[in-house]
């Protein structure tokens, strides 16, 4: 059966050219070569691959050849849909061996340093394949065989996070196994400890846990590589503040804001600490931001209720009747301007809303 391989001929037959140069083979070895060219030249894989096997035996290095290989396996894994994962990981492993080998060459040709560029493209597509394969097993409910394939596909580039995250997130969320999700995390780390996905991924494994103090020790070390990381620093104020250290939540939160002033969650949460702070002239301070932001019943109303019981009427009028221009259907804001009026002695003002007041359904 012949099949299409996607490569130049042009440049098959350049680096056939110096393979015998680089790399020597016996006389039936390169009979065996240069039958597998003329069928690789032909497009017929079949009978290439059988040649270029036996080239292989008579020198495993060749890099050539195995470069070869590696383009047939891959060619199967698109053919062969059934078995991409299998052709994949061998095409993998060809290119993996024809680098090695070819990358040691003294004085590479155009030619060969061309070849290594493509070859790493296609190492490369046959690991996202076998990924892609194991995320299609996982969606559709294959666990088993998508953790053989995470596994795999890990060996394969022990550098690339994402099969082992994604074997984390099986363990934690399918089989709800924490120990190994823990334990598969700090593996990672312990081999590649400043590797910023891990960290993060640490930290959330901690804060989901509710384990805030272990938490923020990996938040603040991504804060070290990542000091603009908005979402991070609000990760960091969110452990602070669950530690009930608002000093530090609140130094975190106003910093996120610095970065994004326009953040109505950002500036509320700073809302929140200065709440439980219990510091109610910043909590005025971030009422204020988020009423010139927005129009909520629970920001009049904490503002309000803060004037009352400072005594401001002044300013508890005013916030009283922003929120009444706003809802005038609100009882709540036309009650506490009467209460203001009658506080301060304000016969007209209390007549008015109390008229308000008593029209109200």
């Amino acid at each position: 059966m012949k099949k299409l391989i996607i490569i130049a001929a042009t440049l098959i037959l350049l680096l056939s050219a110096c393979s015998t140069a680089r790399q020597k083979l016996s006389p039936q070895g390169n009979v065996d070569y240069k039958t597998a060219n003329v069928y690789y030249a032909q497009k017929d894989v079949d009978k290439a691959e059988v040649f270029y096997t036996k080239v292989l035996k008579d020198n495993p290095d060749h890099a050539i050849a195995l470069r070869r290989m590696g383009d047939i396996s891959l060619h199967n894994g698109e053919v062969f849909v059934e078995r991409s994962v299998e052709f994949n990981k061998k095409a993998n492993e060809y290119y993996t061996k024809a680098l090695a080998i070819t990358e040691t060459f003294p004085e590479l040709t155009d030619e060969e340093k061309l070849a290594i560029r493509d070859m790493k493209k296609r190492k490369e597509s046959t690991w996202v394949r076998i990924f892609k394969a194991g995320e299609t097993e996982l969606k559709n409910g294959n666990t088993k065989t998508a953790m053989e394939i995470f596994e795999m596909v890990h060996a394969l580039d022990l550098k690339r996070p994402e099969p082992m995250i994604q074997l984390k997130n099986i363990y934690l969320k399918e089989l709800k196994n924490d120990t190994k999700a823990e334990e598969i995390l700090l593996s990672l780390l312990k081999d590649d400890p400043d590797k910023l996905i891990y960290l993060q991924e640490m930290g959330a494994f901690y804060y989901n846990k509710e384990n805030y103090s272990e938490a923020v020790k990996y938040f603040e070390r991504v804060r070290l590589q990542a000091p603009m990381d908005l979402d991070n620093i609000m990760n960091i104020s969110a452990c602070y503040y669950e530690l009930k250290d608002y000093d530090k939540a609140l130094q975190a939160t106003q910093m996120a804001i610095e970065l994004n002033p326009t953040n109505i969650d950002l500036i509320d949460n700073a809302r929140s600490i200065a709440a439980s702070m219990k510091d109610n002239e910043l909590r005025i301070t971030y009422l204020k931001q988020l009423i010139e932001m927005r129009d909520n019943e629970s920001d009049y109303l904490a503002i309000v209720s803060i004037y009352l019981e400072r005594e401001d009427y002044a300013q508890m009028i005013k916030y009283a009747e922003k929120w009444h221009n706003w809802d005038n259907t609100n009882k709540y804001a036309v009650q506490y301007l009467i209460l203001a009026a009658q506080k301060t002695k304000n016969k007209s003002m209390e007549s008015k809303y109390a008229a308000i007041y008593k029209a109200m359904p």
